[in-house]
């Protein structure tokens, strides 16, 4: 600053400059013409009117002000007026236009800043009384319905403005009522609180008459209800910002309950979601049309997961459940296309998200609730698991065994309407404790001597029985779930080992033998798929004494081995009937039938069988063997 005015004082005095000085000067304006247009441009930004705030520190971000002068007032636009934050860039801009030296725009910015300063000033208390008042202008009524006035005719067609003067009468009522006091409002809650228990009673006492294990469970109580909750949470939050009813994802809490229960369960939740739905958006019919058919549509998308790919059949399913939902709507209520058009856009949109948020919480409710969905069955039943891959290696008798075992338990859980998945899956790892001693175990006692002659019944029976011990350890070593550990425990009950406790009886000549040391500790099958693949087992084992295993013998060995059980008290503890017993019987023989089909001779075969066939045993020796595979591979 000090060398531009030293410079202007050499072109007033006219003292000759030097040729240096000259060519710097030529570009120079006269210290007149700077001073002129500094006062031009302070005149001009004064004149438009400087705030002292910005635009957006003002409350509501007005896009107009009104300017006050005395008893005037002028309403002029915000962006009009330069303020406080603009103000260094606008005297730069100013000043580039008049002058196109760097020197003389630092200089005419450093004495206008100086000098100007806002003109015009918030007056905020004003402001904010004047804010009160405008509201409290705003009418509460936009309308006005008078006495015995008809709001809406039969066979007419419903409008926003019907819907919004029906609500109106009902929201009057309830301000009159809660004006009034005592017993109305005493009703009015009673009616709320009435609305919710009808709502649950549906899901409620269906649990309680049908699914009492659901029931007394408080885990999975707490997750159905969080499933409704959440449904019930974000309808709310879409009602309050009148949003459309068709982006409420009522097709959550019917997938996760199909997921981690069943169909019942999840068609029962959705009845209880629809009605408490309905009661939150004021008794619509529509919300309530809309849960029942997505939700409907919803559970068979998911009733059995066999593959990842359910995710993207829901999305098919889900979206096709809005689409005839909103389609019968929309029609009743004589809508335009673009209405329709609307109505379908937010429904595909739920139609896409629903299936990925369930899928998300469905991860979340599994670890937290300790639940298990056939989805983690899927990845359990996979053959290269490293517990399954060291039972192929370390007993491979037991490792085939399993699998036929898988095969007839999924076939007859198929037949009975069980979780066939679970059973399969179950049976695959029922045997993983014979891993730790497989050469006392029958099946895997190939081209050795039976360990069990050198050892006394009841150490045999030990063996035998630690097998079941073992395998829970080992389950919990891997994280199996408790539902695959139920098969470990539960596939022998307290069945009898009577091989060893007959030849107990003979070695202690007649003295008594407790028998209660030759069971299994059990407990008994407390399910379905348990008692199946407990049955499957021991026909496995049985069948594969059969010399010649024709259809009519494999019938009588699986009918006396269900009898047996049936007889013995194994399957008191579980679901299954006799119908059920008659179903897994005819199950267990296709499969059987097919593993043991016949085969074709060939001309040098049966000379090439008495070749090669060894000495068979005795049949006193017969009747040994089968009785040590009861006893140990059951």
């Amino acid at each position: 600053i000090l060398d531009f005015f030293a410079t202007r004082v050499n072109v007033i005095s006219n003292k000759k400059p030097s040729r240096s000085d000259t060519a710097r000067l030529q570009s120079k304006i006269p210290f007149q013409t700077f001073r002129e247009i500094l006062n031009k441009i302070t005149r001009d930004i004064y004149s438009i009117g400087i705030l002292n705030v910005a635009p957006e520190d003002l409350p509501n971000h007005p896009e107009k002000v009104a300017i006050s002068t005395g008893n005037d007032e002028l309403i002029e636009k915000i962006d009009y007026f330069h303020n406080i934050k603009s103000l260094d860039g606008t005297i730069l801009q100013k000043l580039r236009e008049y002058m196109a030296d760097e020197a003389e725009v630092k200089a005419g910015y450093e004495i206008i800043s100086k000098i100007i300063h806002p003109n015009l000033f918030y007056m905020e208390k004003e402001t904010n009384e004047r804010i009160k008042q405008a509201v409290a202008r705003v009418p509460i009524a936009k309308g006005t319905v008078l006495e015995k006035e008809k709001i809406i005719d039969s066979h007419e067609k419903i409008t926003k403005e019907h819907i919004q003067k029906l609500r109106s009468l009902a929201q009057a009522k309830a301000e009159r009522g809660g004006q009034t006091g005592g017993w109305t409002a005493v009703f009015s809650f009673l009616g709320k609180l009435l609305m919710v228990v009808v709502g649950l009673s549906f899901i409620v006492i269906y649990l309680y008459s049908l699914r009492r294990s659901i029931f007394e469970d408080p885990k999975k109580l707490l997750m159905i209800a969080i499933s409704i909750l959440l449904v019930l949470f974000i309808g709310n939050f879409i009602s309050k910002f009148s949003l459309s009813e068709f982006l409420i994802p009522v097709a959550i809490c019917a997938m996760l309950l199909t997921i981690f229960f069943d169909t019942q369960v999840a068609f029962m939740g959705t009845i209880s979601l629809a009605v408490l739905l309905a009661g939150l958006r004021g008794n619509e019919f529509s919300i309530t049309l809309i849960t029942l058919v997505v939700g409907s549509v919803s559970i068979l998308s998911v009733r059995k997961v066999r593959s990842r790919s359910w995710l993207f059949k829901s999305f098919l399913w889900v979206s096709t459940g809005y689409i005839v939902a909103i389609g019968t709507l929309e029609l009743l209520r004589y809508s335009n296309f673009e209405e329709i058009s609307h109505s379908l856009f937010y429904g595909l949109i739920n139609g896409f998200l629903s299936p990925i948020l369930a899928y998300g919480l469905m991860v979340i409710f599994e670890y937290t609730f300790d639940m298990t969905t056939d989805a983690t069955l899927l990845e359990l039943s996979d053959l290269n698991k490293p517990l399954l891959r060291q039972l192929a290696i370390r007993a491979p008798g037991t490792y085939h065994h399993s699998i036929l075992v898988g095969s007839l338990a999924e076939a007859a859980a198929e037949a009975v309407g069980a979780n066939s998945l679970l059973a399969r899956v179950g049976a695959y790892y029922h045997d993983i404790g014979k891993m730790e001693k497989p050469e006392y175990f029958v099946e895997n006692q190939v081209n050795i001597k039976n360990p069990h002659e050198k050892l006394s019944p009841s150490m045999s029976c030990l063996i035998l029985v630690s097998h079941v011990k073992r395998g829970l350890e080992i389950a919990q070593e891997y994280g199996l779930p408790k539902e695959i550990q139920a098969f470990i425990s539960e596939h022998h009950g307290t069945n009898l080992i009577s091989y060893f406790y007959n030849k107990a009886l003979e070695m202690n000549d007649g003295k008594e033998v407790q028998e209660n040391d030759f069971r299994y500790p059990g407990p008994k099958p407390q399910s379905k798929e348990t008692g199946i693949v407990m049955l499957a087992d021991a026909v496995e084992a049985a069948c594969r004494t059969l010399k010649d295993p024709s259809v009519s013998r494999l019938r009588g060995m699986v009918s006396s081995i269900i009898d047996d059980r049936f007889k013995k008290c194994e399957l008191d503890e579980s679901p299954l009937t006799l119908r059920d017993l008659n179903q897994i019987q005819e199950a267990f023989l296709t499969i059987l039938t097919g593993i043991f089909h016949g085969r074709i001779e060939y001309p040098d075969q049966e000379q090439k069988e008495v070749t090669e066939e060894p000495a068979r045993p005795a049949p006193a020796e017969k009747k040994k063997a089968a009785e040590v595979t009861n006893g140990k591979s059951s």
